[in-house]
């Protein structure tokens, strides 16, 4: 049985695949992740690994840290 995805803009508490802690995903261009700097080669690497969005702090670790080795 498929569940309902929620609607885009509307906010809703996810969990970081990452770290696992929740946090709560925007779903906007007015999410918290819009106003990081985010290099592209990043953004791929992201996108590539995670279906789903990552927390503030991961995202900040990955962009100030580079991105993680296999």
């Amino acid at each position: 049985m498929a569940t309902a995805e929620p609607h885009a803009g509307t906010p809703r508490t996810a969990t970081c695949p990452m770290c696992g802690q929740q946090f709560t995903c925007g779903l906007s261009a007015t999410c918290w992740c819009s106003t990081r700097r985010v290099p592209e080669e990043v953004r791929s690497w992201l996108a590539d690994h995670y279906e789903t969005c990552v927390c503030s702090a991961c995202l900040d670790r990955v962009v100030e840290q580079g991105i993680p080795e296999a």
